[in-house]
């Protein structure tokens, strides 16, 4: 874990020795342009690295827990094909803010019945696992018009036995 630790503080240290460089010289748009994908892929493997170790927080409304995390590459591939959802740069956790226990995030619907893939994780473990939907619904006397449930009962959008409040 040292070996870790030092190598993130080594690499933070390169990147703002190059953020100094960039900054005292003129860049032409392609030059910006390939700056950005390499500043892009650096931000996508660090996060990856972090979220990878323990998982990341971002700021967010007092409703949102602030806690996200990210999928590799291999933990997409299995889940594109046939999944009805398109792969997110980030996974945020859908529990309310100061939840005990795991945090969560929807990932993807597969083909078939209870095909619910969640990455649950925490400081210490992450995994990718199938839950079912929470069976709660909510009967809305007032229906917003945009909604794809129309008059319908609305699902909730979490897991099965979820702490916390239900989110529709």
């Amino acid at each position: 874990m040292t070996a870790l630790v030092d190598a993130c503080r080594h690499f933070a240290t390169h990147v703002r020795l190059l953020a100094d460089q960039l900054g005292a010289v003129e860049l032409s748009d392609d030059d910006v342009e390939l700056v950005h994908n390499a500043v892009h892929q650096v931000f996508t493997a660090a996060g990856l690295a972090g979220a990878l170790a323990t998982g990341m927080q971002r700021h967010t409304g007092e409703q949102d827990c602030p806690h996200y995390n990210v999928l590799t590459d291999a933990e997409w591939a299995p889940l594109a094909e046939g999944g009805r959802h398109e792969r997110k740069a980030v996974y945020g956790c859908e529990l309310q803010p100061g939840h005990p226990g795991a945090h969560a995030a929807h990932v993807q619907l597969l083909p078939g019945p209870d095909r619910f893939i969640w990455i649950r994780w925490d400081i210490r473990a992450r995994e990718l696992v199938t839950l079912p939907p929470c069976p709660a619904e909510r009967a809305d006397p007032d229906p917003d018009p945009r909604s794809p449930y129309g008059d319908e009962p609305a699902p909730c959008l979490l897991f099965e036995g979820h702490v916390g409040p239900h989110r529709y």
